[in-house]
């Protein structure tokens, strides 16, 4: 007897790599000219992108400091329970550090705007929720829901690069960023041409939704759309399932729920550009 069909994972800023700025330059070594709130950050982004606890002199040797130095600034993160220590002397994140990002997430006008309507049309289309918002380059995913019987992981606090699927779509569709000099490949499926991208961002912005097939996992797709307010571009929400669940939905039919979803969330955050009112006032 077949079991039930596996977890698809959308591919989430891989834990080995290491972080890169807008430049896109690393953050290793970074800590020597940042003093000691430089080097605490140094040392949690070394921790964030390891998926196993690590022991000094590999904290140290990725950071470019002496080991003496990394201990010292460990300390202090034990003291705030910002990292915990194992028996073995290897150090992982701590519980606070989940505290002060959930409070972030939590607190943010995208989450505030969009969660709870984004939460119930995902139960009902029994597909996966996300909410992302730009930084680094990146969409930082501050919410994910996965609804029902929807075989989509997306893990919260990770990044999808700027370009990536539908979600890179919406973001050069509304932020007003240009377009990076080369698109990058990640499926099969990725379009790396700028002239069709250009094209697909214009359709994105006449729909009001961008289309996710397979363009950025293998097998993934969905909607995405933007999320504004009165001070412009804030983030986006998506829907993500495997593709047989977003043929059986249809596209059209979903891309403009999520459409109007996001318009009713900006109109929440001072933007009435997007919602259409019939009648004026007196």
């Amino acid at each position: 007897m077949m079991g039930p069909n596996p977890t698809k994972y959308v591919k989430i800023d891989p834990m080995t790599s290491s972080a890169t700025d807008q430049d896109g330059s690393t953050n290793r070594g970074s800590s020597n000219s940042g003093g000691a709130v430089g080097r605490s950050f140094s040392i949690l982004r070394v921790l964030r992108r390891s998926s196993a606890p690590l022991p000094l002199t590999a904290i140290s040797d990725e950071i470019g400091i002496a080991p003496s130095s990394a201990h010292s600034v460990l300390m202090q993160l034990l003291a705030q329970n910002a990292v915990v220590q194992d028996g073995d002397k290897r150090y992982r994140l701590g519980p606070a550090m989940f505290y002060i990002g959930s409070a972030y997430a939590r607190g943010s006008s995208l989450y505030r705007a969009a969660w709870s309507e984004l939460i119930t049309s995902a139960n009902e289309l029994g597909v996966t929720a996300a909410l992302a918002v730009p930084w680094e380059n990146h969409h930082l995913i501050i919410s994910s829901h996965r609804a029902g019987d929807s075989d989509v992981s997306v893990p919260f606090g990770g990044r999808v690069p700027i370009d990536g699927g539908s979600w890179g779509k919406v973001h050069f569709a509304w932020s007003g960023d240009p377009l990076p000099a080369k698109l990058t490949s990640y499926t099969s499926a990725s379009i790396v041409d700028r002239k069709a991208y250009a094209e697909e961002i214009e359709t994105t912005r006449r729909n009001g939704y961008a289309v996710e097939l397979g363009e950025f996992a293998d097998d993934i797709g969905g909607v995405s759309a933007p999320v504004t307010s009165s001070a412009g571009y804030e983030g986006l929400g998506a829907y993500l399932a495997p593709l047989s669940r977003i043929e059986e939905l249809t596209l059209p039919v979903i891309g403009r729920r999520i459409a109007g979803l996001t318009a009713r969330s900006s109109l929440a955050l001072g933007d009435s550009e997007r919602v259409r009112f019939f009648g004026s006032e007196a």
